[in-house]
């Protein structure tokens, strides 16, 4: 009896720690455990584990280990929390999004996890900046976004995205009509951020590298003229032209002829026509 009683200080505190973990994993819903274990002396104890781990997105990830190690408990209490914290990094925080984005999302057949990867993809991203965005402006990135696929459907979703929240943003920082940027965009590239004009332009906003590399550096938007070919940087360099030849030209036909690089009252009525389209296109969404 005695040998009994003092074998309850090696065993029962390895017990209650089996049993707590137990518990632990079976109460996750996102994670299912087959565990046997073994207790050797005070400080050890051998288990032998099969985990299978759902995340929140329903994808499945089984994680198997089908040998006996023996770890002491300190570790054995990491090794429980560990699969719980693996699953509080794949649970999105709740985005504030306006309806109308949500709604742009649906019609695309996404969701706003969407969006919450594609931030984790790219954490600067102006995707980002969309939540703090007001009302209005939400519904702008939504109807741009929609735009956007409209004319280039070979465009993937996540850059149409991500070149509508920039268009929007930009525009608000450097004081730059959205519908403006948009119809330069369109009449630019048709929004393909991988365009190169023979004369060197390049991306979403047809940017000549060699004219303004000197500027964009300095205002740290691109280091290199592959940059351009970013769809967020290539449309804050090309947004940051316009803005600096509207204030210098006093007028947007003026500013327009000075982005074209030459006088053209072609260019200028292929983007009023753009801006027109989009007018079109916003009323026809609702947003």
């Amino acid at each position: 009896m005695r040998r009994i009683w003092r074998l309850r200080k090696i065993f029962i505190p390895q017990a209650v720690t089996v049993f707590i973990l137990a518990a632990f994993i079976a109460g996750s819903p996102y994670v299912g455990t087959l565990m046997t274990a073994e207790a050797t002396d005070q400080n050890s104890i051998g288990i032998i584990l099969t985990t299978q781990i759902t995340d929140k997105y329903g994808d499945q990830v089984t994680v198997k280990t089908n040998s006996q190690e023996f770890i002491g408990l300190e570790d054995l209490v990491a090794k429980a929390e560990a699969p719980a914290q693996e699953e509080q990094k794949l649970v999105p925080r709740p985005l504030k999004l306006d309806d109308s984005v949500v709604t742009a999302l649906a019609k695309m057949d996404l969701t706003p996890d969407h969006i919450y990867r594609w931030i984790g993809e790219h954490p600067k991203t102006t995707l980002a900046e969309i939540e703090k965005m007001t009302p209005q402006l939400q519904a702008k990135v939504a109807n741009v976004a929609t735009f956007i696929r409209s004319t280039n459907k070979k465009l993937d979703a996540k850059t149409a995205w991500r070149e509508a929240a920039a268009l929007v943003h930009y525009c608000v920082k450097y004081n730059v009509s959205t519908e403006l940027a948009v119809g330069v965009a369109k009449t630019e590239s048709h929004f393909n951020p991988n365009l190169t004009s023979k004369a060197g332009a390049r991306g979403v906003m047809q940017v000549m590298w060699k004219y303004h590399s000197g500027m964009l550096q300095a205002k740290g938007i691109a280091a290199t003229k592959e940059h351009m070919y970013d769809p967020e940087r290539g449309i804050e360099a090309g947004v940051l032209l316009l803005s600096r030849y509207i204030d210098a030209y006093g007028s947007v036909q003026k500013a327009l002829s000075r982005y074209y690089g030459k006088m053209s009252n072609v260019y200028v009525r292929k983007v009023n026509n753009n801006m027109a389209l989009l007018e079109k296109h916003s009323s026809n969404t609702g947003f």
